[in-house]
């Protein structure tokens, strides 16, 4: 199974896990935001109390605003606290026989965590709920995404030149297949005159579909948890401006606020005639994904298909090249400036290396070839357009984010995520940090659509 599950709870210095009672997910979509609650009932079928570890991803621009975990008829709330300091005081509760728990994200993933629950008693149940709020992917700017990842694909490290669970601190390993199932209900408004919403559309799983005046409902049961959860939900028209204000009303007096900003295309048309003068040659350069992770899912088809549009829809004398990377990487056209002139003879050689593409360079070592360009700057005068095209499956996501962050100013990534579950925080990430733009591509989608 190339997947592990959101929930990989076992007993520490252990390969057993906890027994799973249930799982459920519970969202409330009011246009562009999520509230997303999270819950995961266990049970501690020993005869001793033990301590756990529970490993789950999260949407990687969600913010967590609340974390409860009920053992025993204790509540126990999460209080925010230097790293270091935390743990410590969670060994020394741990030590004394008291129920503790601690949350950390991971520091090379991004949109991976792991909760330490302590001494979970004998025949006790375990119950944590995670509260986050985020905002929905937007695409072809009449349509929203809202994404459950419910899966930890294996990273790639290349410092120990191998997979290695996402999360991986000292001392931890992960089960990486767990027989559970999940329960999923969203809410999603549907505004004043309830015109809001013209179709859902479940990109991963079957759902069931009711609707009232004011809100539909969508709801599935017994989801395996082997892929991501993906809602499309069409609006009517184009989004436009958007402000949120949320409020608590009690003593704390704590408030959020939502702004949303979409250019128009006068806007757009402006700004592009501006630089026209300025950028008077791109250079287009397509780093395509062929690890071996890339064969399940039918991502390295996603990738062939996608290559062969990019080619055929380039300008005429514009500067290309493509690079297939795995363990170590391949440049089509090998020449001193990176690029060469995108003509008839060139396109073809582009066109029948994307069609033979395979999945079978090895590892995921992504940091490569980002080097490379990093060490060959474009020439003065152009900028660089990167469109990358994986399933982030790299276990030094930060690492990479950094690195193309400091080619920011002469580079652009445009990022592709294939399958059912990339990695999100890579994908997003990269695009975030070049002022480019990022898109999901689940199997058996119309490529066209997103290229």
């Amino acid at each position: 199974n190339p997947t592990a599950s959101v929930v990989a709870l076992r007993k520490q210095n252990s390969e057993e896990y906890v027994a799973l009672k249930n799982v459920s997910v519970e969202a409330r979509i009011h246009w562009y935001a999520a509230d997303v609650t999270l819950t995961h009932v266990y049970v501690n079928r020993e005869e001793n109390p033990i301590e756990a570890i529970y490993v789950f991803p999260i949407e990687e621009s969600a913010a967590i605003y609340e974390f409860i975990a009920e053992i025993d008829n204790r509540i126990i709330r999460a209080v925010l606290k230097e790293k270091q300091v935390a743990k410590e005081q969670y060994r020394q509760a741990v030590k004394q026989g008291k129920t503790a728990v601690l949350f950390q994200q991971s520091s090379s993933t991004l949109d991976t965590f792991q909760m330490n629950v302590g001494n979970i008693p004998a025949g006790k149940e375990c119950i944590v709920r995670i509260r986050y709020v985020t905002e929905l992917d937007l695409f072809d700017g009449k349509s929203i995404r809202f994404v459950i990842p419910t899966t930890i694909s294996p990273r790639y490290n290349p410092k120990i030149g191998g997979m290695q669970s996402p999360n991986d601190l000292p001392g931890t390993k992960y089960v990486q297949n767990t027989p559970y199932s999940m329960f999923f209900r969203a809410q999603i408004d549907r505004g004043d005159g309830g015109n809001r919403i013209n179709h859902i559309a479940n990109r991963s799983h079957p759902v069931n579909v009711s609707a009232s005046k004011r809100m539909i409902e969508v709801t599935s049961e017994g989801i395996a948890l082997d892929r991501d959860i993906i809602l499309d939900i069409d609006l009517p028209t184009s989004r436009s401006e958007v402000l949120f204000a949320v409020e608590q009303w009690d003593n704390s007096r704590r408030r959020a606020v939502l702004m949303a900003i979409t250019p128009n295309s006068t806007y757009s048309s402006t700004k592009s005639h501006e630089k026209k003068d300025k950028i008077t040659i791109n250079e287009f350069i397509f780093i395509v994904d062929c690890s071996g992770s890339m064969e399940n899912e039918q991502k390295i088809d996603l990738a062939r298909q996608a290559m062969i549009l990019f080619v055929r829809g380039l300008p005429v004398n514009s500067q290309f090249n493509i690079i297939r990377f795995g363990s170590t990487f391949d440049v089509l056209f090998k020449t001193e400036r990176i690029t060469v002139v995108y003509d008839k003879d060139t396109a073809q050689k582009a066109v029948d290396l994307s069609q033979l593409m395979m999945a079978n360079l090895g590892g995921t070592e992504l940091l490569q070839p980002l080097k490379y360009l990093a060490s060959h700057p474009p020439i003065d005068g152009r900028f660089r357009n990167v469109f990358l095209l994986t399933d982030g499956e790299v276990a030094n996501t930060d690492e990479v984010i950094r690195l193309c962050a400091s080619m920011s100013s002469t580079t652009r990534i445009f990022s592709f995520g294939l399958g059912y579950s990339p990695s999100r925080a890579l994908v997003k990430g990269l695009a975030q940090a070049t002022n480019g733009a990022s898109i999901f591509v689940p199997p058996n989608s119309p490529v066209d659509e997103y290229v």
